[in-house]
């Protein structure tokens, strides 16, 4: 495997004996494997488990409906199921059919930025404290740090306010399925649940920002199973005051998964 610097055409495909493709730090030149082969036992397993972290990876995103709300980056599926696989492979199990527990091993996933070119820390220092839940897990209650906006916060150029955002999403933990050969949710008639909420806007111009405590209900009354996990995010957005109306900076926003329950 190859890298190709400064390739201005973004090659992908085919061409003579070299595949080329695109990832996030550029385009990789491979040569073409040579006539057919036999794939190893622990590659088939690593594909296999690898698909399932594929389809939980999905599910979540469809919970947060977190590209449709802007909130990924180009990699974010492919970075996701790479820590996903990270979570499989802590499962109880033979190797390929491992459970994939993301509500005890859901720690893996923790600290994961949504959009990798931007951090949160780079926002906002001092963002340590995980969100709490009540006991049905159907409540996600946190509080942003107190805050000296000249040490803590760096906003872009021009912007003027901010917003926190707490976001909440629910997944099933899989199992394989020696029938159907592939992973399955282990609570496949569970109604995901995923929201967020933000914050009002926090002039920039204040030299201290107190606590704010913020509330995110998932639903009334039905309990999360126990064998759905709750991934709780939290970021920060910025704004610029344009004749007094607060319009989203662009490239502005950052979060990070901050805790699995």
């Amino acid at each position: 495997m190859a890298r190709i610097n400064n390739d201005i055409f973004k090659l992908s495909g085919s061409l003579g004996g070299m595949t080329f493709s695109q990832d996030e730090l550029g385009t990789i030149a491979r040569k073409k494997p040579e006539g057919p082969y036999k794939l190893t036992k622990g590659t088939r397993d690593g594909n296999v488990e690898m698909g399932g972290a594929s389809r939980a990876v999905k599910a979540l995103r469809r919970t947060l409906n977190s590209k449709k709300r802007g909130l990924e980056d180009q990699y974010f599926s492919g970075r996701l199921s790479g820590i996903m696989r990270r979570v499989v492979a802590l499962g109880e199990g033979v190797p390929g059919q491992r459970k994939l527990d993301i509500r005890k091993n859901g720690g893996v996933l923790e600290n994961f930025e949504f959009r990798r070119a931007r951090p949160l820390v780079y926002s906002v220092g001092g963002i340590k404290e995980k969100p709490t839940l009540n006991s049905e897990r159907t409540e996600v209650y946190w509080s942003t740090p107190a805050l000296n906006s000249k040490e803590q916060i760096t906003a872009p150029e021009n912007a003027t306010h901010f917003k926190f955002i707490l976001g909440a999403g629910t997944v099933s933990n899989y199992e394989y399925s020696v029938e159907r050969k592939e992973y399955t949710p282990l609570e496949p008639k569970f109604r995901s649940l995923g929201d967020f909420v933000e914050s009002e806007p926090i002039a920039l111009k204040q030299k201290s920002i107190a606590p704010i405590k913020m509330i995110l209900k998932l639903a009334e009354a039905t309990a999360v199973p126990e064998e759905v996990a709750v991934v709780t995010a939290v970021g920060v957005v910025f704004f610029r005051n344009v004749n007094g109306e607060l319009l989203e900076v662009k490239d502005s926003l950052a979060m990070k998964v901050l805790g699995v329950f």
